[in-house]
């Protein structure tokens, strides 16, 4: 079992904060990875995102194949949405496999000044997924996101949100003398941090630390983003650094922009 250790934060600032400098700057189309949707930037397009996911914990392994994207209403609002195919692989007993539930987001720019750009969304799950895969839950959440340009080259990014995730428990009823399953719903405080550093005018380096309380769930992720003639190319390594996180976690994508 993951218990984290604070002696870990001056390395995870040091990940995040201390990069190297020099090169051009375009970060607003570089899209985060663990806060992919929690983000500030509208988008000029629609854009999408195939992709899968590798997690690791002690006892299941969990593989995702999916796809995530958005489109702009107009210059101060954009919609998202994301649907995945997963497959558990414990290490006793049979997998499961099923769709996940359709996430569904929604973002507004609020405010910018100088170097800093403040956006607020929100986001609900809609229950299509299989329960075989711990999908079939009605969540929902609101969140903030900052974007601070330090310099050309660095973009620090931050998340905060309040997200609210469906729990199914089975309960024994003695008036029907019955176990019943009832749903509620449980709050989590959810806070990303990170930074976007470009390397040169094709390959970006991302670095984030992100926290969920619901869950103990706490992952610090490095990834890259290589910009293509018509698109990119993305990975990322995930470390769990609590109990709830996989102790591992690989992403690889290819994202894409609709031209007008």
């Amino acid at each position: 079992m993951k218990k984290f250790n604070v002696a870990v934060l001056p390395v995870v600032a040091a990940f995040l904060i201390v990069i190297p400098l020099h090169a051009q700057n375009d970060l607003d189309n570089v899209r985060l990875f663990q806060s992919y949707f929690f983000d500030t930037p509208i988008s000029t397009v629609g854009y999408g995102e195939g992709g899968l996911a590798y997690s690791s914990y002690d006892k299941l392994n969990i593989l995702g194949i999916g796809v995530q994207g958005g489109y702009p209403i107009n210059e101060k609002i954009e919609v998202q949405s994301e649907l995945r195919y997963l497959n558990w692989s414990p290490d006793k007993g049979d997998g499961k496999s099923g769709i996940s539930d359709l996430g569904i987001y929604g973002r507004y720019h609020v405010f910018s000044q100088n170097a800093t750009n403040i956006s607020a969304g929100a986001m609900i799950t809609l229950p299509i997924g299989s329960k075989d895969v711990g999908a079939s839950s009605l969540d929902f959440g609101i969140y903030g996101a900052v974007r601070h340009v330090l310099n050309e080259q660095t973009v620090l990014v931050g998340t905060l949100g309040l997200m609210f995730f469906e729990i199914t428990k089975t309960e024994y009823d003695p008036g029907t003398f019955q176990l019943e399953e009832k749903t509620s719903h449980e709050n989590s405080l959810n806070l990303g941090l990170g930074t976007i550093y470009q390397l040169n005018e094709q390959l970006n380096l991302i670095g984030e630390l992100y926290f969920m309380s619901e869950g103990d769930y706490m992952m610090l992720s490095g990834g890259v983003d290589y910009v293509l003639s018509k698109g990119r190319v993305r990975g990322s390594l995930g470390l769990g650094l609590d109990d709830g996180a996989p102790d591992f976690r690989l992403m690889g994508g290819y994202s894409m922009s609709l031209s007008k």
